[in-house]
């Protein structure tokens, strides 16, 4: 047996344990429900692509942060747009990537309880919890954020709090589409945690 297998999961990080979370490139069993089975893999590849995509955003901050840097170091020439360029971009590559991170079981959970539960409890846990606090927070906070957006971009509006005083509306278009893209996932979930809680293991 391999150091791996002696390895007692209680000893390491969530993130560790997330990197098990299967994607879109998991097959999904044969017993699951046909109709189930396409929606799961349908939201999970999208999500999936949205990460992959949105994973480039990090090259522009890396650019617009070594600029900032070397023009203010260097030469004594600070920019006006750096930081926010940075912000937003952060900002943005944040929410639209939140439903990648959701498939691939890298949000942030406090589960010393949870994961001494069995597959099936689980799966209800996730099942309750997913479908009396996280849809409707969801569904609330895309509400919300649509109005936001709309909002501040028939204003026009713009950072009051910069100098270069950019357009904002942008970034908060992004917070209602990330949010959106949240919602889908989580339908994804719920089948997951049904499957789970019904059949006593997890699809992926």
């Amino acid at each position: 047996m391999s150091e791996i297998e002696n390895i007692n999961l209680e000893d390491i990080g969530d993130e560790l344990l997330a990197a098990g979370h299967g994607g879109p490139e998991t097959p999904l069993p044969d017993d699951m429900h046909p109709l189930a089975a396409r929606i799961v893999w349908a939201l999970d590849w999208f999500a999936e692509w949205q990460g992959r995509i949105v994973c480039f955003m990090v090259v522009p901050i890396i650019f617009a942060m070594v600029y900032e840097v070397i023009a203010r170091k260097f030469f004594v020439a600070p920019t006006l747009w750096a930081f926010d360029v940075s912000r937003m971009l952060y900002g943005t590559s944040f929410m639209l990537g939140a439903a990648y991170a959701l498939m691939r079981g890298l949000h942030i959970r406090a589960d010393f309880l949870y994961r001494g539960m069995s597959i099936r409890t689980q799966g209800r846990v996730d099942l309750v919890l997913y479908i009396l606090l996280f849809m409707p927070g969801m569904i609330f906070l895309f509400w919300a954020s649509y109005e936001f957006a709309l909002k501040s971009f028939y204003q026009n509006e713009r950072a009051g709090d910069s100098t270069w005083a950019p357009i904002v509306w942008p970034v908060k278009i992004a917070l209602a589409v990330g949010v959106g893209f949240l919602i889908l996932q989580g339908i994804s979930e719920i089948l997951k945690a049904w499957y789970a809680a019904t059949r006593g293991r997890w699809p992926r």
